[in-house]
């Protein structure tokens, strides 16, 4: 079979993954087409292509930031390293953000990909071995192709018109397809190790309960590179010049490590320079060894999808330990299979990982940059309005994404308030842990924890108010639609849109205080708030999805 057969073929499959995680089939949704003029699978591909797009915006603006940090950061940023080391480290830091944002995306996808029935009814037909290997690697290819398209477009031209250096942007193309390929790597790796270690483990021991969270958490730290790369690029920049000052040639030994022998390829095309033989003999052998790696990486990934998923489909969840019931309240019973479904669910960790690790990159920079004491209220303002954007903006993805939930609507005697009260519960739940890990870090240096409690406990009836707008709004859509959001890489656009009236509601309070700066208003504001936003959204709410 030619490739271009196998790319047929690959589309065909392609479309089939795109319609399994739009609507969901296999966690419980039941199918209902939104408009009959229009093809289901012609919409579940629109929905991923702009996705796909969403992820190329951040590609962009952190092409971009690259850019300017390279071409300007010389003369505001005070650090002792050289002009090569200064351009070698912003391209590393960008190709660390590239790296991040492939497996991020990659995780999202990569584990129900391999436990597609596509790929099971794909190995039922009279296919070559190689062919199956071909057609699947190409749909797995298929589902990144336009940010990793972007990424090896914006890179190199950022490059150039940073450096104004052609051979620069030319060196670029390899640093960018090493990250690339490396990042889908990890991602089916991880995805399949998850899927055949961890997913399986439906056991509710201790042992169980750790060992997700523990992958969990170790697959979510890559994500905050980009958190990293926005809040401290100017002291990373600081503290390597301080450090090859203190002990001249340490960097050396750093930019051996991936991706830096890359990174200063890149710079030395933009910047010829000498270094001593002995630096020069290290990143070669580091260059070589990672493009041998590379050449590796790429033939595996060629067959790893197919065989991968062989591998997940013949995993059969381990049975329960215990069919002990426990009775709770519906509300608590909605919060806690969240909290279960993320333990097994990368995509649904992430979301709610993602916020409280932003958050603690964000205290522990200001932590770092030795506050003022007498500013205290403005770094207590400072830490709720960080809990409430990223609560009020995370939280409602969960919902968008987690099919279970909504799918036990339809059997169980679930009405549509407790619904949206365990969610808001979670959305809740998320600000305050937020919220106290910014407080704790900035408190501890300032020694003024009171002011910090004061301002997140007038801000929380606004949160509460947000999250219950934002739960209704989604409730709304989806008893109207019959068909939830199933993975951030499939439908950002729309719950992103539905987070913009929960941050202007939770961000009310805040701007009040800007203007006047009363906390008592604030909580009078607040609850102001929650009461119209409570009954509006509860009022009615008590019938069975």
């Amino acid at each position: 079979m030619k490739w271009g057969e196998r790319w047929r073929v690959a589309r065909t499959l392609y479309r089939e993954l795109s319609f399994q995680s739009i609507y969901a089939l296999k966690s419980g949704n039941t199918f209902l087409r939104e408009r009959k003029d229009v093809d289901p699978g012609d919409r579940a591909e629109r929905r991923i292509l702009q996705s796909k797009i969403t992820v190329c915006v951040l590609f962009g603006l952190t092409a971009l930031a690259s850019a300017a940090l390279v071409s300007e950061g010389r003369y505001y940023i005070p650090t002792a390293l050289t002009p090569m080391y200064f351009d070698a480290t912003i391209f590393a830091l960008s190709l660390v953000v590239i790296f991040s944002l492939v497996w991020i995306t990659g995780l999202q996808v990569a584990l129900p990909f391999l436990s597609s029935q596509a790929l099971t009814a794909l190995r039922a037909l009279p296919i070559e071995e190689e062919d199956l290997e071909g057609i699947s690697a190409l749909a797995f290819l298929h589902l990144f192709d336009l940010p990793l398209t972007t990424a090896f477009v914006l890179f190199p031209v950022a490059i150039f018109l940073a450096t104004g250096s052609a051979l620069a942007a030319l060196a670029s193309l390899p640093a960018i397809a090493a990250t690339e390929v490396f990042a889908l790597s990890l991602s089916l790796v991880t995805a399949g190790f998850f899927a055949r270690t961890v997913s399986g483990s439906t056991g509710g021991s201790l042992r169980n309960l750790l060992a997700r969270w523990t992958f969990l958490i170790l697959w979510t730290v890559p994500s905050l590179a980009i958190t990293i790369f926005i809040v401290f690029s100017v002291q990373i920049l600081g503290t390597l010049g301080q450090w090859e000052l203190a002990q001249p040639g340490s960097l050396a030994l750093l930019f051996g490590v991936f991706p830096f022998p890359f990174a200063w390829v890149i710079a030395s095309a933009a910047i010829p320079t000498t270094a001593p033989p002995a630096y020069m003999a290290l990143w070669t052998v580091a260059l070589g060894a990672y493009s041998v790696l590379l050449i590796l990486a790429g033939e595996w990934l060629l067959t790893a999808p197919l065989r991968l998923g062989r591998t997940v489909a013949a995993v059969a969840p381990s049975p329960p330990r215990s069919w002990r019931l426990r009775t709770t309240s519906p509300t608590v019973a909605v919060l806690a299979k969240d909290l279960r479904i993320a333990s097994r669910t990368p995509a649904y960790a992430f979301l709610l990982l993602l916020p409280l690790l932003d958050a603690f990159v964000l205290g522990l920079f200001t932590y770092l940059g030795n506050p003022n004491p007498a500013m205290a209220d403005r770094y207590a303002s400072a830490a709720v309005t960080v809990a409430v954007l990223l609560s009020a903006f995370f939280g409602p993805v969960f919902f968008a994404t987690e099919v279970m939930g909504f799918s036990l609507t339809r059997t169980l005697p679930l009405t549509q308030r407790t619904l949206m009260m365990g969610k808001s519960a979670l959305i809740t739940i998320v600000y305050i842990i937020a919220f106290l890990l910014v407080a704790l870090l900035v408190a501890s240096r300032i020694h003024d924890f009171p002011i910090f409690l004061l301002f997140g406990s007038a801000e929380l009836p606004a949160i509460v108010a947000a999250a219950l707008l934002e739960m209704g709004i989604l409730v709304w859509r989806a008893e109207k639609t019959g068909v939830p959001l199933t993975s951030l890489y499939s439908g950002a656009w729309w719950v992103t849109m539905v987070s913009v009236p929960g941050l202007l509601v939770a961000g009310t309070p805040l701007i009040a205080f800007h203007f006047y700066p009363s906390v008592p208003l604030m909580a009078v504001l607040a609850i102001g708030l929650l009461v119209p936003v409570a009954v509006l959204t509860l009022r009615g709410a008590n019938r069975t999805l």
